[in-house]
């Protein structure tokens, strides 16, 4: 099937009188009466659930769906996005290198300076479009982001997944933003896929979750941690995030076109000094982006404005239409702030050195006209 059918169907196999919607399973336990037959289900060898951290009807629909979409064997559900980066990162020992994206999202950073280096995990923050610098770093883990948080560079997936086979590295990719609509990491050489389904797959601002996804294999081992270490997802949020996941297409499409049509507004509104958009030139990725995100980029985009911090609150007060809000992928347009949001755990020395300044401005462009969005951007800014 087609990407959007797939998002339509995927998760579920639907038989005579099945729930057309599916039912929402809150049950902790299970009640067997077979010794054998409770072996069986735990060693999984019958299908079945016995206990709620480890395994949940709504979160199989979930895993199964995501996976379906990542063209991958099998996912697994987590509590959040954190999570399950987390999960994938924890089976390395002290000693393990991990090379990440200097631009990655604020709080995968402040995880791995934080958590992973202080474990004896070595941590190199580089350009992960130099291929030659990741090369000379030899990592055993590659963690990459399709588009970046907050300035929105594409990463060259095919160019570092091909490295990433010669130097015998283990490539994840987050792929949050552009969600397995416009890219699907596997294909180009990722091993493992991480989202925060929270963002897009969910869709709506109302439920915080994670999903990885990669072989049966590595699977089955990052499942057995998540579990062990509590990390599962509940019911509830499973069931919403595969509800929001029936509409991905519909509303990747509608994000993606307006982020391009807000975007190429921003750069004639007086106040705007520079606006960035994976398709929008002079990304310094755009050739990446126009070969990597063909059918669309989503609907993330940043500007800088001048006036700084004192330009944005003023923005943000005239605001009639769009909200502040620290999140993103809903189906609202909200602005965000990184220097108080996702990357505030950085010095100012250290987000300008990235390129995020204190006028930085993180947009996450909903589904409402696109002529309203616009409207209010010109006489906020006005």
């Amino acid at each position: 099937m087609k990407p959007a059918s797939r998002a339509v169907h995927a998760g579920r196999l639907l038989g005579a009188r099945s729930p057309l919607a599916p039912d929402l399973s809150t049950a902790a336990v299970h009640v067997y009466n077979d010794l054998e037959d409770y072996d069986a289900v735990v060693r999984g060898e019958r299908p079945g659930h016995y206990y709620g951290r480890n395994s949940n009807s709504n979160r199989e629909m979930l895993e199964r769906a995501v996976a379906e979409l990542e063209g991958a064997e099998a996912g697994v559900a987590t509590a959040s996005g954190m999570a399950a980066i987390h999960a994938l990162l924890m089976p390395g020992s002290s000693g393990m290198s991990i090379a990440v994206s200097r631009e990655a999202y604020g709080g995968t950073l402040s995880m791995l300076k934080q958590d992973f280096q202080p474990a004896g995990f070595k941590v190199e923050f580089i350009d992960l479009n130099d291929l030659d610098a990741v090369e000379r770093t030899n990592p055993t883990v590659i963690l990459a982001e399709t588009i970046t948080n907050p300035l929105c560079r594409v990463v060259d997936l095919e160019a570092l997944g091909e490295l990433a086979r010669e130097i015998e590295s283990f490539l994840i990719v987050d792929n949050t933003f552009a969600t397995p609509l416009f890219c699907r990491p596997l294909e180009l050489g990722a091993h493992a896929v991480v989202h925060s389904a929270t963002k897009y797959l969910g869709g709506h601002s109302d439920l915080v979750a994670g999903v990885a996804v990669g072989s049966k294999a590595l699977i089955d081992n990052v499942r057995t941690r998540v579990s062990r270490t509590g990390a599962t997802l509940g019911p509830f949020d499973a069931w919403l995030a595969l509800r929001g996941i029936r509409t991905l297409d519909v509303r990747m499409r509608r994000h993606s076109e307006n982020a391009l049509a807000l975007a190429k507004a921003m750069k004639s509104i007086g106040g705007v000094r520079y606006v960035h958009h994976p398709l929008l030139e002079p990304s310094p990725t755009y050739a990446i982006a126009k070969r990597i995100l063909a059918d669309g980029s989503g609907g993330m985009m940043a500007f800088d404005l001048e006036g700084e911090r004192d330009a944005v609150q003023r923005m943000i007060s005239r605001f009639k239409l769009v909200t502040f809000a620290a999140s993103l992928g809903g189906v609202e347009t909200t602005v965000s702030y990184p220097e108080l949001t996702s990357h505030r755990s950085m010095s100012l020395a250290e987000r300008v050195e990235l390129g995020i300044g204190p006028g930085t401005v993180r947009v996450s462009v909903g589904l409402e006209d696109p002529a309203d969005i616009i409207a209010d951007f010109q006489q906020a800014l006005s």
